[in-house]
């Protein structure tokens, strides 16, 4: 059949313009086979207007290795003509990247559909749905969305697709079954038992299990490719696998699956262990088991707490600190300064408590050298959390009175540190400010000053010790102004006999009362200044392959955590008996240090010259920095005597519950004075290098008196110790 079309243009009621002509009109004429003509306003055009989608297996799921089905389809011609009467026009499902349509089973359109009807089309469409052709990222489910089009074209010749008229439709591509990320412990330790589950889902509105409806089997996996573990329900001939079957799974149902495995007692400490839990599920087609989903459980492998007869070095860790950063660290105390570490790790804890005494771990380690990576870590529903956030700044502040040297390494939050540590320099002032045991009660603030220089701040109990000396009104005055007189006079008299402890006096409350005549101040203790509290930041760098060295910046902050008398005693075995680059033994170096050292009986034990390096810088460094109190002491000293007023070296605290910025309390409000040098208690040490001393110091000892000399007293002073002590004192007097 032929035909042939043409076109007329409408010339009736054409009227003359000036710019342009009348709105025309456009007319198609088909010719058919038997010369007969029909005229129509315009062309045929073919949409769809909607169609039905559901799976294979009918349970509501779209899943990869399955056929998508498509029924129930309309078709309008929104056209002016109808569609062809003698041309076949086909329907396949468009093609994407999940979506391969069936090409061998199309849809036929009826013929001739008038302009303006609507034909809907008998049979289905079917498209196979491709499997995953990657692997997914770790515990991501499958989720896809998909668009499900039609797509119609004329089977002979060209074979060209029509133009708008697919319709689209949006489909998600997914899986069945899911299961939840397990709930497990990103800490173990070696030779423990450890329980962990996961949740497994049916999102379908068909069973699923062996015994399922459909009889697919479903079955979860768990597998330990390095085998540090021990699986407890692993078959014999693959202890590395364990496999639990899923029997049978309702819709919209979940199950929760359990598996207990231990810790091999040979598996290295802190290293990372892995497991790997597969959901597995049969293929719709074939049958065969595959993978869907996918989660890797990392864990880092702790060793188990033990208190050492006699610590030197206690290592607190926690689940998010490098392993290669732990390793520098025990090759250096254990094998490069021979002396013993004890490791705790707060992650298998959750707090500072001991296993082994039952107390806060830090107690049993008084006086000696602990270190605190300062990385955070997950802390159970808490979030992040930083190891100081669970330490209470009291107990802190009471390690630091026994000289228990504290390091905070590779610290990331500076911030919260520095608040932290500004609570252990001065714990909270207590609200109960009655005395108990180990109180000492004077009368007068010189009796209590020459009792708490007596005092030795190692023996002072974990509580907040208390302090008080009884204040009368005065005959002019309130109680009140008299209580703070006497504060502030307390305060001064405690840092000038003892200028390396640190103290807090406050107001007693019955100074506060307008009908008391008795009130008093009570003095409490904090940390000492000359407290050894370090803070370091900056990663630990991994060291090369093989090696577990450390740089030198985080070496001198570890060997600046022994004790002072330790380095000095160290310092000095050297002194003479090495050369430059050479090491030193170890029964040299520890001489008169009787169990600070731990060497095999028999092996011969070198301390390397690059760990030796540290201690002529520490020691220096600490004469340095008290030649520089010395040097600030005296000058202020001096600088108070050249002017009027006289210098107030207590600091006036706030009242209590008021704005710490206040420098002097309000009436009727109770207020503390701290003896310290400056506004802000220096809790911890940043990295400094020393600096030389003024020429003074070198060549002169230091005479505290309370006037500049004059300068032949300054000329005699150089002669000798004894001389120069004596004739500042007695250039004093005369003055």
């Amino acid at each position: 059949m032929s035909a042939a079309m043409s076109t007329k243009q409408d010339d009736a009621n054409r009227e003359p313009r000036a710019s342009s002509g009348p709105n025309g009109s456009v007319q198609i004429t088909v010719i058919r086979g038997d010369l007969s003509e029909a005229t129509y306003p315009g062309v045929y055009a073919l949409h769809v207007v909607g169609f039905d989608i559901i799976d294979e297996n009918e349970d509501g799921i779209n899943e990869p290795g399955e056929h998508l089905l498509v029924h129930n389809i309309r078709v309008r011609n929104s056209g002016g003509m109808p569609s062809p009467e003698q041309r076949s026009i086909q329907l396949l499902i468009q093609g994407t990247q999940f979506l391969e349509p069936v090409v061998t089973e199309p849809l036929e359109l009826p013929r001739s559909i008038q302009a303006g009807q609507e034909v809907s089309i008998p049979g289905v469409l079917r498209a196979f749905i491709r499997n995953e052709w990657s692997e997914k990222p770790l515990g991501q489910p499958l989720v896809h969305k998909e668009s499900v089009s039609l797509v119609a074209f004329f089977n002979e010749r060209l074979g060209r697709p029509l133009p708008s008229f697919s319709g689209a439709s949006v489909i998600y591509i997914q899986y069945p079954l899911s299961v939840d990320p397990p709930r497990y412990l990103d800490c173990v330790s070696k030779g423990n038992s450890v329980r962990f589950s996961w949740t497994l889902h049916n999102n379908s509105t068909k069973s699923y299990g062996i015994g399922g409806m459909l009889r697919r089997a479903a079955a979860t996996r768990l597998t330990d490719p390095h085998r540090f573990f021990q699986l407890t329900h692993a078959a014999e001939d693959s202890p590395g696998e364990a496999s639990d079957d899923i029997p049978e799974l309702e819709p919209n149902s979940a199950m929760t699956i359990e598996q207990d495995f231990r810790v091999d007692d040979n598996a290295l400490e802190f290293s990372d262990g892995f497991l790997t839990l597969e959901l597995m599920l049969s293929d719709p087609v074939t049958g065969m088991m595959r993978p869907v989903q996918k989660h890797q459980m990392l864990m880092q492998i702790s060793g188990v707490y033990s208190l050492s007869p006699n610590p030197s070095f206690l290592l607190v860790v926690n689940a998010k600190t490098p392993n290669h950063a732990i390793h520098q660290i025990i090759t250096l105390v254990r094998h490069g300064l021979y002396t013993s570490l004890d490791i705790f790790n707060l992650s298998l804890t959750g707090s500072y408590e001991s296993p082994v005494t039952g107390d806060n771990v830090l107690k049993s380690y008084q006086g000696k050298s602990v270190i605190i990576f300062g990385n955070a870590f997950p802390f159970f529903d808490r979030g992040a959390c930083n190891p100081w956030d669970i330490l209470d700044p009291c107990q802190a502040g009471s390690l630091a009175q026994s000289w228990t040297s504290l390091l905070f390494a590779a610290v990331d939050d500076w911030g919260s540190l520095n608040s932290w540590a500004a609570k252990v320099a001065f714990p909270a002032t207590p609200s109960d400010l009655s005395t108990g045991a180990g109180s000492v009660s004077q009368e007068t603030t010189k009796a209590l000053v020459a009792e708490l220089k007596k005092v030795d701040p190692q023996s002072l109990a974990v509580d907040i010790v208390k302090h008080r000396v009884p204040v009368k009104k005065g005959m002019f005055g309130s109680l009140q102004s008299k209580a703070e007189a006497a504060a502030k006079t307390a305060a001064k008299s405690l840092n000038k006999n003892m200028p390396l402890r640190r103290f807090i006096a406050v107001p007693d409350i019955g100074a506060l009362e307008q009908s008391s005549t008795v009130g008093g101040i009570v003095v409490c203790e904090g940390a000492p200044r000359n407290s050894n509290m370090w803070a370091c930041a900056g990663p630990f760098a991994p060291a090369p392959p093989g090696t577990h060295a450390m740089t030198d910046y985080h070496m001198y902050f570890i060997v600046a955590c022994l004790p002072f008398e330790v380095r000095v005693r160290m310092f000095w075995n050297m002194v003479g008996r090495t050369t430059e680059g050479a090491a030193i033994e170890c029964a040299t170096l520890y001489s008169g240090l009787e169990g600070f050292c731990h060497v095999a009986p028999g092996t011969p034990a070198m301390v390397d010259a690059k760990v030796l390096y540290s201690f002529p810088l520490l020691v220096i460094s600490f004469f340095f920095w008290l030649l520089t109190i010395c040097d600030e002491r005296s000058s202020r000293r001096s600088a108070s005597l050249s002017s009027s007023p006289s210098p107030r070296r207590s600091t006036a605290l706030p009242p209590l519950g008021r704005d710490s910025q206040t420098r002097s309390p309000p009436k009727r409000s109770r207020s503390s004075y701290r003896s310290r040098r400056s506004s802000s208690p220096p809790a911890l040490r940043t990295p400094r290098w020393p600096t030389p001393p003024p020429r003074s110091y070198l060549s002169q000892p230091w005479a505290p008196c309370t006037r500049s000399p004059t300068p032949s007293a300054r000329g005699r002073a150089s002669r000798g110790p004894s001389r120069g002590w004596a004739t500042a004192k007695a250039s004093s007097r005369r003055r």
